[in-house]
């Protein structure tokens, strides 16, 4: 059972962690389109762009890491 709290808390970090970097990236990215294009742009893109990408990364490092543990030979 420790392997799959273990596996949620580094599934859960990796959400989070990637979100925010996306969060931050498509900002950039919207930035920069507003001053090509002079219009204004939606700025709540980038957390609706962002959110998919953090639970797609909270997926499989969730079932990454379980993967790894439970095929891991035990430790002697």
């Amino acid at each position: 059972m420790s392997k799959f709290f273990v596996s949620a808390g580094v599934g859960l970090a990796t959400g989070v962690v990637c979100f925010f970097i996306s969060v931050a990236f498509l900002c950039f990215v919207l930035l920069g389109a507003r001053a090509v294009t002079h219009n204004p742009v939606d700025m709540t893109l980038a957390y609706r762009a962002a959110a998919p990408v953090g639970l797609l990364a909270a997926l499989c490092g969730f079932s990454i890491t379980l993967v790894r543990t439970l095929r891991a030979k035990p430790a002697r």
